[in-house]
């Protein structure tokens, strides 16, 4: 779960660009099973986007290989809650579970997107 604390460290200042992904995710059935599927999708819109921000191909690659190596992970597919936030930047990656239904998005900014979550997350 998300906390206060989780919240502004996500907020600090990174260098770079940062990658924000929402995606509404199942917690049984067969649907679970399109939830890395879908996160897979939203990973190669971020690489676009980071491309179209000037970035090189292999280093936008580089960047999101971390997170790319959760699709592998059977077992994070399998416990899920309602949603998954993911946040990436260089040498950084962070992964919420949310207990609440998001809309699936890309961001690609200097800062993490985090305006879905306070909305979302009774802890705040």
């Amino acid at each position: 779960m998300l906390t206060r604390d989780d919240l502004s460290n996500l907020m600090e200042p990174r260098e770079g660009w940062c990658v924000s992904i929402y995606q509404p995710t199942h917690r049984a059935g067969s649907e679970i099973q399109q939830d890395p599927i879908r996160f897979k999708n939203l990973l190669t819109e971020a690489e676009e986007r980071l491309e179209s921000t000037g970035m090189r191909s292999a280093d936008a690659r580089r960047m999101l290989e971390p997170a790319g190596k959760l699709l592998s992970d059977s077992m994070f597919w399998q416990h899920q809650g309602d949603s998954l936030a993911v946040f990436i930047a260089d040498g950084f990656l962070e992964w919420y579970h949310l207990p609440v239904q998001v809309d699936e998005m890309a961001v690609v900014n200097r800062r993490f997107h985090l305006k879905p979550l306070p909305d979302q997350c009774p802890t705040f």
